[in-house]
C-alpha cells in the first residue's frame, strides 16, 4: 500500500512519544519538500504526503508466521491514525485529541471541529498543523 506506520512508545515506555512522533513528521515533510524539488527539476509531479498521529493503548506483538515475522501494533488508536492521515491534506499533520494533550512542547495547530469517523460511535476531536510554504499545502 501507500502507508507507513511508526509507532513511538513501545515496546518500551517513552515519555516524550508524542513529541517524537511530531518531530519526526515535520522531518518526512521537510524530506518530501527536498524530493518534490528535485523531482520538479526532472519534470516529474510533485509527491504529496499528509499525517495522522494518534496517541493510546495498542496491542504490540510480534505477528506472522515462520516466513515472514514482524513487530507491529493493532487496535483502536492504530486506526484512528489512519482515518486522521485522511483528514490531513498535502504536507499537514492531523494530531488526535489525545496526542495534542501529551505534546511537552508547543506548536501552532488548528482546531478541527469535531468529526465521525469510521469504527467510533462519539465524534473525534483533532488539531491540524498547516502545511510549511515549500510542501505547497
Amino acid at each position: 500500500g501507500d502507508a507507513v506506520m511508526a509507532v513511538f512508545g513501545a515496546p518500551f515506555p517513552q515519555a516524550d512519544h508524542a513529541d517524537q512522533a511530531l518531530a519526526t513528521a515535520q522531518a518526512m515533510h521537510a524530506r518530501q519538500a527536498e524530493l518534490n524539488g528535485r523531482w520538479a527539476v526532472a519534470g516529474l509531479p510533485a509527491f504529496r504526503l499528509g499525517i495522522g498521529l494518534s496517541t493510546g493503548e495498542v496491542a504490540a506483538a510480534l505477528l506472522g508466521s515462520e516466513e515472514r515475522l514482524e513487530y507491529t501494533v493493532i487496535g483502536d488508536t492504530v486506526n484512528l491514525a489512519q482515518r486522521l492521515q485522511q483528514w490531513a491534506g498535502p504536507g499537514q499533520i492531523v494530531l488526535s485529541e489525545p496526542t495534542w494533550a501529551a505534546l511537552r512542547t508547543s506548536v501552532k495547530a488548528d482546531r478541527l471541529p469535531p468529526a465521525q469517523v469510521k469504527g467510533r460511535h462519539a465524534p473525534v476531536g483533532a488539531y491540524r498543523i498547516a502545511a510549511a510554504p515549500a510542501d505547497g499545502g
